[in-house]
């Protein structure tokens, strides 16, 4: 029996040491899940940071294109209202009469210089105003005088020999076409497919119908300046008119451009017309020569002159308070109406931004 008792002492001791050997193993087994579960919950909320961080970003998109709307929204009715005050200005200069306006004015009116700026509910707006004697008829412009135009805007040569005997095709009565014009056979294998008009253009949004004219030459388009500026060039759309057929263009309104592009116009003639009539608008043609002393040739002075038609084209640009979003419509009005003050000729709500700048 001692013999047994001494086995089962020694037996106890063995137990022992196996339990304690077990307890390290326990703890590593603990751990290993402890740091498992750690690592799980680390991802687990780098996932949630990233759903908040991607929610918040998507929100603040949301908050600002519905702040942008609402602010274009309010641009538009702004550049409405801006239309309409230069429409009323218009109307109530021409029931004055001009003795009348001689007596009141102490120097030029906006109006005269083309430009209307006002506000109204907590935007700003600025109308440019052309009477539409101020462009180029487009159903009567010369070969040489679209050629010209088209240097003066920045239209590459090849693309301006593509854009001016294709409209001098577009609203000629036959169907051959020019060295680089169009005619039927071109838009016909177009998709879809039209035919030339072989007459005169109705409106100017035609124009985007011809050959080689693009949005960018139609409209205009930005430019990056050596220095990093950006600049605008106006397109065709700005100089050229379907609503006149006068042979002359309004030095009062004739961008330069247009000035620039007269047979026999010199650019030191065309800028000092232009400086002046910013300032104070020419009563006649002769003013020119007598006041700016700037000598005309006679085929040169033959497509000059102060008369104003009873059409305007006005560029309305608007913007609200705090806010870079504008929107700009043009539009062109007639005031030779009898029957109401005057008729919408044309409405565009979806010109470019930089359309609004003065030209």
């Amino acid at each position: 029996m001692g013999g047994k008792s001494i086995i089962k002492l020694r037996s106890q001791p063995e137990k022992t040491s196996l339990s304690r050997n077990s307890l390290p193993a326990a703890h590593c087994r603990l751990r290993t899940e402890g740091g498992v579960i750690l690592i799980a919950l680390l991802w687990i909320l780098t996932a949630l940071s990233v759903i908040a961080l991607s929610f918040s970003r998507e929100s603040f998109v949301e908050v600002a294109a519905a702040r942008n709307a609402q602010s274009l929204e309010s641009s538009y009715f702004v550049a409405r209202a801006g239309i309409d005050m230069a429409v009323y200005q218009l109307i109530r200069k021409r029931l004055t009469s001009s003795l009348r306006q001689a007596e009141l004015r102490q120097e030029p009116e906006p109006l005269e210089l083309g430009i209307v700026r006002g506000s109204l509910g907590g935007g700003t707006y600025q109308v440019n105003i052309q009477d539409e004697s101020g462009k180029i008829s487009v159903n009567n412009v010369s070969e040489q005088q679209l050629r010209s135009l088209c240097e003066v805007i920045g239209i590459p040569k090849p693309d301006a020999d593509i854009i001016t005997d294709s409209i001098l095709d577009w609203r000629d009565s036959d169907t051959a076409h020019r060295l680089n014009g169009a005619e039927d056979d071109y838009y016909e294998a177009l998709n879809p497919p039209y035919k030339a008009r072989d007459g005169a253009l109705e409106t100017m949004e035609e124009l985007l119908l011809i050959r080689g004219v693009t949005a960018e030459y139609f409209y205009g388009r930005p430019e990056r300046n050596p220095d990093g500026s950006v600049s605008y060039r106006y397109g065709l759309s700005r100089y050229l008119s379907a609503y006149v057929n006068l042979p002359g263009v309004n030095v009062n309104f004739a961008p330069l451009p247009v000035l620039l592009s007269i047979p026999g116009m010199s650019p030191q003639a065309a800028g000092a017309i232009y400086e002046r009539r910013l300032v104070k608008p020419f009563n006649t043609t002769l003013e020119i020569t007598r006041e700016l002393g700037v000598s005309l040739e006679t085929t040169t002075a033959q497509f000059l002159t102060t008369n104003r038609t009873e059409m305007f084209t006005f560029t309305s640009s608007a913007h609200t308070a705090n806010s870079k979003a504008r929107r700009v419509i043009r539009t062109v009005i007639g005031l030779q109406g009898t029957n109401k003050p005057y008729t919408t000729l044309y409405w565009n709500e979806n010109v470019p931004d930089y359309e609004g700048m003065t030209p």
